[in-house]
């Protein structure tokens, strides 16, 4: 009998090249960077425990949520702050010059 090696491992991003068209060198070295990016994260997330990545991941969702408490906090206080600034409409006299107010200025 004949021995028989068997293949290498391939990735699921190795198999998954493009059919019919082939890949510009640019979009290869991009895509084989993505890849290694990928899995070097995998390899990082792998050394840590699974605890410590489960409360890392809650205490990032639970910093994206006070930022998000924030910013909007600020855009309402803006937001309350232009409404009163903007000007009211004016009535009477003040309707028949354009809105227009004088002010006297003293210059030395």
């Amino acid at each position: 009998m004949a021995k028989t090696t068997p293949e290498p491992e391939t990735h699921q991003a190795d198999k998954a090249e493009p059919t019919g068209k082939e890949r510009s060198p640019l979009s290869a070295f991009a895509h084989h960077q993505l890849n290694a990016l990928e899995e070097t994260g995998k390899a990082f997330a792998a050394l840590l425990p699974k605890d410590f990545r489960d409360h890392a991941g809650s205490a990032i969702k639970e910093t994206r949520n006070s930022w998000g408490a924030l910013v909007d906090g600020v855009v309402d206080t803006v937001e309350g702050g232009l409404d009163k600034l903007r000007s009211k409409p004016k009535t009477g006299k003040d309707a028949d010059e354009g809105g227009k107010d004088k002010v006297k200025v003293d210059v030395e």
